[in-house]
């Protein structure tokens, strides 16, 4: 079992800062593909348990609402879709954007440049995933 941590940003103008999310995989991860597929199962999965726990809204605090307001949606966080998401088009979707470059990860601080590059975890602290947005003006 593997143990990865992943450096997450919050969006909210309050907590604009960078933490740590450490969580466990089955599988053995040897490539930048097993990473990605690891990391998307595992956010499905919590997404999908959200979606079917998830009975009534939260309550939400001033404090709350306006940190939602500073990242630009204020919601309750419930999924009003009936289908779970699926693990294969979301893997096959993440592999598809790193493989385009609209989404780059860092191995500390080495950027990863293909799907089969191979990985050593005992030598990685942490993996860094970081989506681009195209910014307003021509494409190419």
């Amino acid at each position: 079992m593997a143990e990865i941590k992943i450096n997450v940003k919050s969006i909210s103008g309050r907590k604009n800062k960078v933490k740590t999310v450490t969580f466990c995989c089955d599988d053995e991860i040897r490539t930048v593909y097993d990473l990605i597929k690891n990391t998307v199962e595992y956010c499905v999965k919590l997404y999908n348990d959200r979606r079917d726990n998830s009975q009534l809204p939260a309550v939400l605090s001033p404090d709350v609402i306006g940190d939602m307001a500073l990242s630009g949606k204020v919601s309750f966080g419930v999924n009003y879709s009936e289908n779970n998401a699926d693990p294969d088009k979301a893997i096959k979707n993440a592999a598809e954007a790193f493989s385009d470059g609209i989404v780059v990860i860092f191995a500390d601080d080495k950027k990863l440049e293909s799907l089969d590059e191979p990985l050593d975890l005992s030598s990685v602290e942490s993996f860094t995933f970081i989506k681009l947005s195209m910014l307003a003006g021509r494409m190419w």
